[in-house]
């Protein structure tokens, strides 16, 4: 008989912390935000033949879809006063990072387009978890 380490015999469950199961909610909770703003930018632009419009509404639709599932789904918290303000602040904070990043880095650095959005993106991702976490986790929102 084949004698397995320990270490090697942990269970899935084992692996998987609460923190590491609420960051995995997080990002797919990011995929289906990502995917509702961008059929919204989609169908507003197409009704508008805006697209400046469009892209500021439907990252106000992503911007509603991401409280809720954030909220209810990867943080697990009930509704309370004053979370939904800190939760615009950061995520205009979060968009200016990521739109300041993506600037510094294409106009500036030369880095090429798509890729320095990736970077901007992700610094994105940090900003709004870490934001989100002491928004929807904090005892008493003011």
């Amino acid at each position: 008989m084949v004698n397995i380490p320990k270490a090697a015999n942990k269970k899935l469950s084992d692996v998987m912390t609460p923190e590491l199961k609420q960051k995995i909610r997080f990002a797919l909770v990011g995929v289906v935000n990502t995917v509702t703003a961008y059929i919204a930018f989609i169908v507003i632009n197409q009704l508008t033949q805006q697209y400046i419009l469009a892209s500021v509404l439907s990252y106000f639709i992503g911007m509603m879809v991401s409280y809720v599932l954030n909220r209810s789904f990867v943080f697990k918290q009930p509704k309370r006063a004053g979370q939904f303000l800190p939760f615009c602040v950061v995520n205009l904070t979060s968009l200016a990072c990521s739109t300041g990043i993506l600037y510094l880095l294409v106009d500036h650095l030369g880095v090429y387009v798509y890729l320095a959005q990736i970077f901007a993106v992700s610094a994105s991702m940090v900003i709004n978890y870490l934001g989100y976490r002491t928004i929807f986790t904090r005892e008493v929102c003011q």
